[in-house]
């Protein structure tokens, strides 16, 4: 009995240390936020360029009293000054060693941003060294310190469904991140459509908003992302990322003109099938009016009309549409169509989906009444946020705004591979 006693009891005893080491395990994690300590120590009027009238005021003293941030130089601040990917990486190491530890005891390296980016390698913050001395992406900065917090620490305030945000699609390495914010109220967008700009580089003012809301909870903001922006507004966001083809013979001649449009800043782009067919060479040209040659095709589907080729230059850069998912579009709701029938360059029409799924002799399409016309094979469709939802494939002759477009979830099927010219693909068939 008295062994049966004490057996209890150290049950008992094993027991209620467990649970106090749960519970002191839970109320650590709960007091993450408790370990970002106000400081007290910034003074109003100690950067010139710093006005209490400007909207990042309040944020450049609490991220100063916070101990992310200080001045650039003596007096200044710099909050139109771009972050680079060292300080960056410097605020997010900061950010995680506060968060767990209440600490961020760093020791001088030189540069600066040495030991911030060892300590980040080691944590998961980033995956591998970069240039620390040039200007950080929105994106980039928003994976750094998403990797800086548990997800615990991003709970969600916001309702922001998945294509939500009008420039960012899931798929990119960043766009985790970016949605994880957004739902958390630390991003806001930076226009009234709460568009992102993932490739646009931050400024040290807007990092001091992000990094307060970050560790103050209190601080986050409640939005509601609209469903839909102007056709004027998408008109000029997309117009830049559509292209007209001209397909030529053996000998030189003229074959016929199409659309298409930008995947990627590296120069993918895609068409119809058709709009290539048969042809030796064939040439881009942009909005601007600039003409490039095409370098060759990287992915085709004869089952699907599609293709995708690249253009001819190195320079990278060039602006590009976002994919959308063909299987969330709804009947009735607003598309548009911009591309270059009969070689007008830029030509801009809308209307509405009329049927989500059309089949016709096994194949399916999206059936829409925006007006195309002869040349507007290869344009984008494009729901109301400016994302692509298919690509104009065909129209009814006889008949009113009758028009099909391939959904663009068999776009995103094909994967780009090696380029083959124009001419090794047809001629030699």
């Amino acid at each position: 009995m008295i062994i049966k006693s004490i057996k209890k009891a150290i049950t008992i005893i094993l027991a209620f240390a467990l649970l106090l080491a749960l519970s002191v395990n839970a109320l650590a994690a709960q007091d993450g936020f408790g370990n970002f300590i106000y400081s007290g120590q910034y003074v109003t009027g100690q950067f010139r360029d710093v006005r209490g009238t400007e909207w990042f005021a309040q944020y450049v003293e609490d991220a100063y009293n916070l101990g992310f941030f200080r001045g650039k130089s003596a007096g200044l601040f710099d909050p139109g000054g771009q972050l680079t990917l060292g300080e960056a990486v410097t605020l997010a190491a900061r950010l995680r060693s506060l968060y767990y530890t209440g600490k961020a005891d760093f020791a001088e390296s030189i540069p600066f941003y040495t030991v911030y980016a060892s300590y980040a390698l080691s944590h998961g913050i980033i995956k591998s060294h970069g240039d620390y001395a040039a200007p950080v992406t929105r994106a980039r900065f928003a994976e750094l310190v998403y990797n800086a917090l548990p997800p615990e620490a991003l709970e969600a305030i916001n309702n922001i469904p998945e294509y939500g945000v009008c420039d960012v699609v899931p798929g990119p390495s960043y766009s985790d991140a970016v949605y994880a914010l957004y739902r958390a109220g630390i991003l806001a967008g930076s226009d009234r459509f709460g568009t992102f700009f993932p490739e646009s580089k931050l400024t040290r003012a807007e990092a001091s908003a992000i990094m307060v809301r970050l560790a103050v909870p209190a601080s986050r903001v409640a939005i509601k992302l609209p469903i839909q922006m102007p056709g004027d507004v998408i008109y000029q966001r997309s117009k830049d990322a559509v292209i007209m083809l001209e397909t030529f013979d053996a000998r030189g001649k003229s074959i016929r003109n199409g659309s298409g449009f930008f995947i990627s800043d590296t120069g993918y782009a895609v068409t119809n099938l058709h709009v290539i067919q048969n042809a030796a060479r064939a040439v881009i040209t942009l909005s601007s009016g600039e003409v490039y040659p095409v370098r060759g095709v990287h992915a085709m589907s004869e089952e699907f009309n599609l293709v995708i080729v690249s253009i001819e230059s190195d320079a990278g850069g060039w602006s590009f549409l976002n994919l959308a998912d063909s299987d969330r579009i709804e009947a009735g709701s607003t598309v548009y169509v911009l591309g270059s029938p009969r070689e007008m360059i830029g030509t801009f029409s809308d209307g509405i989906i009329s049927n989500t799924s059309r089949d016709l002799d096994g194949d399916t399409f999206i059936q829409f009444t925006a007006p195309i016309s002869f040349g507007s094979g290869g344009s984008p469709l494009l729901n109301a946020l400016g994302q692509v939802i298919g690509v104009a494939s065909s129209s009814f002759t006889y008949g009113q705004n009758l028009n099909l477009a391939v959904p663009v979830n068999f776009v995103k099927a094909l994967e780009p591979g090696e380029c083959i010219t124009l001419a090794e693909l047809f001629l030699a068939q």
